[in-house]
């Protein structure tokens, strides 16, 4: 990426790219395990569809999925909604 820009627009590129990791909230899996743990042995789901399911509501959110079978047991837990291919 670095050489497709110029020497003048790399470090601007550098300080945009900074800016949004500052503002991303990052979460570590651990912070989920025993709440991802639960609701795959209550809903005999993957722990990696349900680590989605766990972070969603922890964090007040939407979980948008276009997997039609995650989108029906996560909708029984937090809200969900489910994204259909466009034509």
């Amino acid at each position: 990426m670095l050489s497709d820009l110029k020497p003048e627009d790399t470090k601007s590129a550098v300080e945009y790219l900074l800016k949004i990791y500052n503002g991303l909230n990052v979460i570590a899996t651990q912070e989920l395990a025993e709440e991802t743990i639960n609701i795959a042995q209550t809903k005999k789901t993957p722990v990696y569809d349900t680590l989605y399911i766990a972070l969603t509501q922890k964090e007040k959110g939407t979980l948008y999925t276009a997997d039609q079978k995650l989108c029906t047991t996560a909708n029984t837990i937090t809200n969900t909604k489910l994204l259909k291919p466009t034509k």
